[in-house]
């Protein structure tokens, strides 16, 4: 995964901390969460998805979510 695309989901992950007046480790537990509820899925569909995020480890980051998901916004 590019650097510089994980740099700017750490800055988004603050920003929305910061607008939601929480930590930014409560802001990635509750992006955990929702990804958790997705990578258990026993839907064909939505495991194919997931396996397209590119990650470093086992399961993809909150980081490499948002900047998987950024780049398949644009």
């Amino acid at each position: 995964m590019d650097k510089k695309k994980l740099r700017i989901a750490e800055n988004a992950l603050r920003q929305i901390a910061m607008r939601d007046g929480k930590t930014v480790s409560e802001v990635r537990k509750e992006i955990q969460k929702a990804m958790l509820i997705g990578l258990c899925s026993q839907d064909p569909k939505v495991q194919a998805y997931w396996k397209r995020i590119p990650c470093e480890g086992e399961v993809p980051t909150p980081e490499e979510v948002i900047a998987f998901l950024a780049d398949e916004a644009k």
